[in-house]
């Protein structure tokens, strides 16, 4: 009896052993964030800079980031099913570039993917000490992005955000961000 009560076992439990390996076989896996990021630009990122990744609006809008102490590039893209903007003027008076409501502020231009488009600034919220005491106005921090179109209605946003109000007086990470502008291209396109 015994003998055949194992069997019985050896065999059920190698045919419950092989049906996930079957279901994983026709599950798509999902492509990580940068995988969804390449496949709308190609970028180089700075040079030992660390690189974080993750999803927003329930795993719709993929993000990219590089980091380096307080400075931080992010390559955000919307324009998808799901997502939290549709399009470039919904994201532009979106909460997302906002300064606490106020709309971004134009400070410039920049060459990227062959395209000149706007840079923008907006404040954001910085939590230093304790949340529970008194204090007076936030202190902010800064971001500078812009948008770019890219294929099927999309758009991602290239940003560089210091997350301190200290100023970096050398500009290490603004200038890391201009240069990790030039090296973003639209696939298929010859920039």
């Amino acid at each position: 009896m015994n003998f055949i009560l194992s069997v019985v076992l050896a065999l059920s439990a190698g045919a419950s052993a092989e049906k996930p390996a079957e279901v994983s076989k026709t599950v798509k896996e999902a492509p990580t964030p940068s995988q969804a990021i390449a496949a709308l630009i190609s970028r180089r990122p700075p040079k030992g800079w660390k690189v974080e990744e993750y999803t927003n609006a329930g795993g719709a809008d993929p993000v990219e980031a590089f980091v380096d102490g307080v400075d931080r590039i992010a390559i955000r893209a919307f324009g998808g099913p799901g997502s939290a903007y549709k399009k470039p003027a919904g994201f532009l008076t979106g909460a997302a570039a906002s300064t606490m409501g106020r709309k971004p502020e134009s400070v410039g231009s920049a060459e990227v993917a062959g395209r000149r488009l706007t840079v923008y600034q907006r404040g954001f919220p910085i939590n230093l000490g304790d949340p529970h005491a008194p204090s007076g106005p936030p202190m902010l921090g800064k971001e500078f992005f812009c948008v770019l179109p890219v294929s099927g209605g999309r758009f991602v946003v290239l940003s560089y955000a210091r997350e301190t109000p200290a100023p970096d007086l050398e500009r290490r990470g603004e200038e890391a961000w201009k240069v990790f502008l030039k090296t973003v291209k639209l696939p298929g396109r010859k920039t």
